[in-house]
């Protein structure tokens, strides 16, 4: 297995705005792009130009249907991987679960991933090739 860096970390906000003057002007992060995904979205490129955080401004239900203890809204943390398709595999193999059958390519993002699904079920760790 060869999970590489950190891709992206996924965040909802309640929002987007607002989010993006206070990582902007206040922690220094750069806009990257605007998108669709998950309602309006943006990406940043963390201060070191190593990492996109991509926050996501959902209707308010979703928004708080998915709040966890603590108001955190975490979504998930994506590793960029060479070779999407052979890591899949090699994880299925050795028994880790994902919520599709393969890969699939998201055009909003421009990625192909895969979701990890924990041993709860839940999908916190996604695969970006």
């Amino acid at each position: 297995m060869a999970l590489g860096k950190i891709d992206h970390i996924d965040f909802y906000v309640e929002d987007l705005e607002k989010a993006e003057e206070y990582f902007t002007k206040k922690l220094g992060f750069k806009l990257f792009r605007c998108t669709e995904h998950l309602g309006k979205s943006i990406e940043l490129t963390s201060p070191a130009g190593d990492c996109l955080f991509e926050l996501h401004q959902e209707s308010e239900e979703a928004y708080n249907k998915r709040q966890r203890p603590g108001g955190l809204h975490f979504g998930h943390i994506a590793f960029k991987v060479d070779d999407i398709n052979k890591e899949f595999e090699e994880l299925k193999s050795k028994g880790v679960s994902f919520s599709e059958d393969a890969p699939t390519f998201s055009p909003t993002s421009g990625r192909k991933l895969a979701h990890i699904l924990d041993a709860d079920g839940h999908f916190l760790i996604q695969l970006s090739g």
